[in-house]
């Protein structure tokens, strides 16, 4: 499934099934916004999340992973070089660049883009919101009007489940595969 980066305003996409086809009730949302600040990303569900126990709203918090948490990966058009970005449920962010598959690139082993973050969580359902600025994905080596992305999810934890907009794949799950991630639908 391609993502969709709107200049215009939010675009609400939906991931309604995990990784192995199974219906997820009720779905996540996502949205990415091309700003003059830089990339905006939101994401939302309308349940409880399990978030990790050190994450701060807008602080940066590694293995956000292990925990319920939005993800992106977003990629040069070869997918030879990306960056893969974890927001929790309460706005606690993680980013790394990559230029293979879980191999850091050179120079970014602690890299820390700008980045603001939000985010908000309660029994009910959370939402939360990210703004990678444009000097962060430029010195990634990003552009947004030529990249490959995918709109990722680790949800239900502690019994995880894994959604992606990235195509099909038979193994277990893995989102870093720049193979399978689709080009994205920069409208205007």
């Amino acid at each position: 499934m391609q993502s969709i980066i709107s200049t215009q305003g939010e675009q609400w996409q939906a991931l309604a099934a995990e990784w192995y086809g199974q219906p997820v009730e009720p779905p996540y949302e996502y949205s990415f916004t091309a700003t003059a600040e830089g990339l905006l990303f939101k994401a939302r569900r309308r349940t409880a999340a399990l978030v990790h126990p050190q994450g701060q709203c807008g602080q940066f918090q590694a293995e956000l992973w292990r925990y319920d948490a939005a993800e992106f990966f977003i990629s040069t058009p070869a997918g030879d070089r990306y960056m893969e970005f974890n927001l929790s449920p309460n706005g606690a962010w993680w980013a790394c660049v990559f230029q293979a598959p879980r191999v850091v690139a050179q120079g970014y082993e602690a890299w820390q883009p700008a980045v603001q973050a939000t985010g908000h969580a309660t029994a009910e359902g959370w939402e939360c919101s990210a703004i990678i600025s444009a000097a962060s994905l430029q010195e990634a080596g990003i552009c947004l009007q030529d990249c490959k992305l995918a709109a990722c999810a680790i949800l239900n934890s502690p019994q995880q489940i894994f959604l992606t907009t990235a195509l099909p794949c038979n193994t277990q799950p893995d989102f870093h595969r720049p193979d399978l991630w689709e080009t994205a639908i920069y409208m205007h």
